[in-house]
């Protein structure tokens, strides 16, 4: 059995970025009886997070969570209310939000400063569109279907911004949808460039393989959008989330695998998947 696997594979920068970042803070210690917290996990990877808890970085979801010490900002951001929350509660901030993400919120507080009424494409529910809308009055909607674009409301200045992690393909059926929904229409792509990479790459592995297997977080967004690329291209793909979930995956008569990842999913995973596919009965080359 032969076992593919996608370049763009592994933590995406803005996740390299963000845990050097933290791992530069635990080596220097924040001095005793100081503590380091993530804002929210640091990354959607749970295996991650439970290493770095083994490293004395702890997870807080709210402000009177954290106790003196060093607070670091997830990659997804934070509306800039909830960071000057936590600027006045705590020693010291560190923003390890993604370069993409700020750049999208920059955007969103442009667009809402200049009058548009700014539409989000993506998840409301996640993360950093929770901390982009902080950036926009309340001139803003968020949607992330077709259908909704449809149902959109006539603006006579309308600004698209779009979740960094979104599906390319999706983002620009919704965008052939909006040329009668205003007057003026202002588009910032704000996918960042690993996304497209990433899920290029993948619809072009699963051509190729059997079988895809996804690894990644199942509350990461952007290894969601690769299985849905994936299951449309090759039906039998398989998001896991942990090495032992292989054995649950019939491989009979399968000739080759796909991997690929989540932005978030670091190389000893990957390098776990591929011993524990080299070692099923069936397994051959690996490429």
């Amino acid at each position: 059995m032969k076992i593919l696997i996608a370049e763009e594979a592994g933590f995406c920068f803005g996740v390299k970025r963000a845990m050097k970042m933290t791992e530069r803070v635990v080596a220097q210690g924040c001095g005793e009886g100081a503590k380091v917290y993530t804002f929210g996990p640091l990354i959607h990877n749970p295996q991650v997070i439970d290493r770095l808890k083994t490293k004395g970085v702890a997870v807080a979801d709210e402000v009177d969570d954290i106790e003196s010490g060093t607070v670091i900002v997830r990659t997804h951001g934070l509306a800039p209310q909830r960071m000057e929350e936590l600027r006045q509660h705590v020693d010291k901030v560190i923003d390890a939000t993604c370069p993409y993400v700020t750049k999208s919120q920059s955007y969103a507080s442009q667009l809402g400063k200049e009058g548009y009424h700014v539409l989000i494409v993506g998840d409301q529910n996640h993360p950093e569109i929770k901390g982009v809308i902080g950036f926009v009055n309340d001139n803003y909607t968020v949607i992330k279907t077709v259908e909704e674009a449809d149902e959109l409301k006539f603006h006579p200045k309308l600004g698209v911004i779009a979740q960094t992690t979104f599906n390319v393909g999706k983002f620009n059926t919704i965008l052939s949808k909006l040329s009668d929904k205003a007057n003026e229409i202002r588009i910032f792509n704000t996918i960042c460039d690993d996304t497209f990479v990433r899920q290029r790459s993948a619809a072009g592995l699963a051509r190729q393989a059997d079988i895809m297997i996804i690894v990644g977080g199942r509350n990461s967004a952007n290894t969601n959008k690769l299985v849905e690329i994936c299951k449309s291209i090759q039906p039998r793909t398989y998001h896991i989330e942990e090495v032992r979930e292989i054995e649950d995956i019939d491989f009979q008569d399968v000739q080759s695998v796909g991997i690929t990842t989540g932005a978030s999913t670091p190389d000893w995973i990957i390098a776990d998947v591929v011993e524990r596919l080299k070692n099923l009965p069936t397994h051959s080359a690996v490429t």
